[in-house]
């Protein structure tokens, strides 16, 4: 074989090399979920592992992990949320109060007799303030308080669920159909879904809500960022409503990752569970430690059939929390006043705070708008979440010289540079590329000194013949 016939297939082979293990270091960055299970110690059955599931940094929208992020399943009583979501957008509008009472008519109450739904106990001509119903509906899922809900809210079944689908689509959510106000079938409410006199001739009775882990993210982002308040509902393991009044009922949460709970995971304190036969086992599930809060979305746990799918969503969910508290810190990355950025001076009014990747290398960016934005290898989980900023002011070259910024502590200054951070960020894959091509150099050598030595021996086999 000639020369450059052996360094053109060694060439190929080398760069063959590199990309497989370019694709390895890459997919190490990601792990799936039993890697998760594992780093965190606990003990599931893999066959039992969600149908998707999404992490990401509640303050910041940032996507942080995900498996089948964009799977459409059915959340079941998770969709909830929506509605109190909405209601707390009527009281942000001044529409109505958390003190707005809403009286059990016949209709809620034969509602809250069903036995098939998740409810709770409704007297006929008691007025139920909203932020008792609230209660009801999040902590033991009670339909009849949420269907009371969403009459507050509109009283046109149709239109509420028109209303519930435009919310979503104004947030981001894509890929969500909603086709019922509660998670469980309209069906499943023997004919009292609607109030008398609505036409219901256009609902699908007997259709599930679709949406995907990735959608949820989304809309708990904005429930947390817009009406924090709702942890104060969902943080501890028991609520009691109407407190006081011969109405009182005590409800015990479902979500097990409570502290004190089954399944206690330090800093949890929200926010819902739902199941069904259709749709499995999911949580809707936050926690915070520290400035950094995450939200953790499990979708399809094990199987209707077993009931005890109620407490197997929780490891997956612990596990998730588990990597991104591991991982990801949320800091101040630059403090308010001077500082010297892309060879430019610029003052800054605002400390810039941002979620990144633990000894990991990130970089300053000045944006021709005026704003600082943090690169960090990380994407929001929608275009609807605003990207983190601070705005700035580039002062004149003729000012006082100042203190240059470190983009990253655990680096040495030169990460400023786009390139250099580029660099760091895939160190594993350049270091293998660095070391084929070393391999490859090896190979040359060997093959001209195996070559050499060759032509010398046949050169003295033959000096030796002649003689």
């Amino acid at each position: 074989m000639g020369l450059k016939k052996f360094l053109r297939r060694l060439f190929v082979g080398v760069v063959f090399f590199s990309f497989v293990f370019a694709t390895k270091t890459s997919a190490e960055e990601m792990p799936n979920m039993m890697d998760l299970i594992k780093e965190s110690g606990f003990t599931v059955n893999e066959l039992d592992k969600p149908k998707g599931a999404v992490l990401i940094d509640a303050n910041t929208g940032q996507f942080l992990w995900g498996e089948n992020p964009d799977a459409p399943h059915n959340p079941a009583s998770i969709m909830k949320l929506m509605v109190v979501y909405l209601v707390y957008q009527a009281i942000e509008e001044g529409k109505l109060s958390l003190d707005t009472e809403v009286e059990a008519t016949e209709r809620y109450v034969a509602i809250s007799q069903i036995y098939q739904l998740s409810n709770n106990k409704i007297q006929l001509g008691v007025s139920y303030p909203v932020k008792e119903l609230l209660k009801m509906a999040v902590v033991p899922s009670s339909n009849v308080a949420t269907v009371m809900l969403a009459d507050l809210i509109e009283p046109n079944a149709v239109f509420m669920l028109q209303k519930m689908n435009d919310t979503a689509k104004e947030l981001g959510m894509t890929n969500t159909k909603i086709v019922n106000i509660t998670g469980a079938e309209i069906s499943a409410f023997q004919g009292m879904y609607a109030a008398e006199g609505v036409d219901t001739s256009t609902l699908q009775s007997t259709a599930s809500n679709v949406t995907t882990a990735r959608d949820l993210a989304i809309f708990t982002y904005f429930l947390l960022t817009k009406y924090p308040d709702i942890l104060t509902i969902t943080n501890t393991p028991k609520v009691t409503s109407m407190s006081g009044t011969p109405y009182e009922e005590t409800f015990d949460t479902y979500n097990y990752s409570l502290p004190g709970l089954e399944y206690s995971y330090e800093g949890v304190d929200g926010l819902k569970t739902g199941s069904s036969p259709t749709g499995g086992f999911n949580i809707d599930m936050t926690a915070k430690k520290g400035d950094l809060r995450l939200i953790a979305i499990v979708l399809g746990v094990g199987n209707w059939a077993d009931q005890t799918g109620e407490y197997k969503r929780h490891p997956f969910a612990n596990a998730m929390l588990n990597y991104g508290f591991n991982h990801y810190e949320y800091k101040e990355l630059l403090t308010s006043g001077e500082h010297e950025i892309d060879d430019k001076t610029i003052t800054t009014e605002s400390p810039l705070l941002d979620t990144v990747k633990k000894e990991e290398a990130y970089t300053l960016k000045l944006n021709d708008d005026g704003k600082i934005v943090v690169e960090n290898g990380l994407e929001r989980v929608s275009d609807t979440i605003p990207q983190i900023a601070v705005t700035y002011k580039e002062k004149e070259e003729e000012q006082n010289p100042v203190k240059k910024v470190l983009t990253n502590p655990s680096v040495n200054e030169i990460t400023s540079s786009s390139f250099v951070k580029k660099m760091l960020k895939h160190w594993k894959v350049i270091a293998g590329l660095i070391g084929g091509l070393i391999f490859l150099l090896f190979l040359i050598i060997w093959y001209i000194r195996k070559r050499n030595r060759r032509k010398r021996l046949e050169a003295r086999n033959r000096y030796r013949r002649r003689r």
